[in-house]
């Protein structure tokens, strides 16, 4: 019976020997697995974090907005200028103007204080129609038909120019010498200036709320720029024509404006012209792409022409026939 007992508690305690040695030998390969892998992670060396370029920024100044160019007014001829005009001058022309205002200056614009037309275009004064050469061009074909309506006797063709571009042409060259011209006289003349074209619109002036506190005849301070000489040309051009079309098809055509744009070839050739608004009837749109077309318009200069991005110089006009 002892040896019975005694065997078991040899057993109970080989057992837990055996327990608590494979307890023991577990942690010690968990210890060492451990430390291991500590020090293989030593062992390899991190990177070091590559060095980030400095941010840099450069200030440019502001780019300039482009000076606009000088808008277009047919002013009077102005003689014996007390100075030359500002070259900054808002507005340019066939002539050099000095700004003057009959009125005190009731408004921001760059021009006489007027009361007039609310008018797109500017006029600085009322002119009366002048035909100037006796010429009397073809008129064109009958305008598409229209139902005309009612117009005064008293309504006025009025062609007014309103040109915006950014080249500066010169002035036409003049037509080339005939046979005649060529042979010199016996007694030789002193040459003359050539003179201008007797032909003149009908305007009326137009309502303005200008700066301009210099007393005087209504003008503003514009450059006789190459430009100016040659939108000069071309409205005189085009506005004779258009006279003589419109006073022979009065009957056709109703109060209103029509603005047109077109464009003119170095060789003075018109191309693309397109109606842009109208207030009047069809007729008088008709009669007004005719007067443009067959208006004998100067050549561009040479000088122009290499200035010429598109190829052509395209220009806005607009016709209107006024009211009482």
């Amino acid at each position: 019976m002892s040896s019975a007992v005694s065997r078991r508690e040899e057993s109970r305690h080989e057992t837990a020997v055996a327990f608590f040695a494979s307890v023991a030998i577990h942690i010690l390969l968990i210890l060492g697995v451990g430390i291991f892998l500590l020090a293989s992670t030593r062992l390899i060396k991190e990177p070091a974090p590559e060095e980030e370029e400095p941010v840099q920024l450069t200030i440019l100044p502001p780019l300039s907005a482009p000076a606009p160019r000088p808008r277009f007014v047919d002013t009077p001829l102005q003689e014996k200028l007390e100075r030359k005009p500002d070259k900054n001058a808002a507005f340019e022309s066939a002539n050099d103007s000095l700004a003057a205002s009959e009125a005190p200056p009731t408004g921001a614009e760059s021009a006489p204080s007027l009361e007039g037309r609310e008018e797109p275009s500017i006029e600085l004064q009322d002119r009366n129609f002048t035909a100037g050469k006796s010429e009397a061009p073809a008129m064109p074909s009958t305008p598409t038909e229209a139902t005309p309506r009612d117009v005064p006797d008293q309504s006025e063709p009025s062609p007014t120019p309103r040109i915006e571009t950014e080249l500066a042409p010169l002035e036409a060259p003049e037509p080339p010498p005939t046979s005649k011209q060529i042979a010199k006289p016996a007694n030789p003349q002193p040459k003359r200036p050539a003179a201008e074209s007797a032909y003149q619109s009908e305007t009326r002036v137009t309502r303005l709320r200008g700066n301009v506190s210099n007393r005087g005849r209504a003008a503003v301070e514009a450059n006789a720029t190459p430009l100016g000489k040659y939108k000069k040309a071309l409205s005189d051009a085009i506005g004779s024509r258009w006279n003589y079309y419109v006073r022979d098809q009065m009957g056709l055509l109703n109060i209103g404006t029509v603005e047109i744009r077109f464009t003119v070839t170095p060789a003075g050739k018109v191309k693309a012209p397109r109606v842009l608004s109208n207030t009047s009837n069809e007729s008088f749109a008709s009669v007004s792409l005719s007067a443009i077309m067959d208006a004998k318009i100067p050549a561009i200069p040479p000088e122009v022409v290499k200035l010429l991005e598109n190829g052509g110089l395209e220009i806005d006009y607009s016709f209107s026939i006024l009211g009482n």
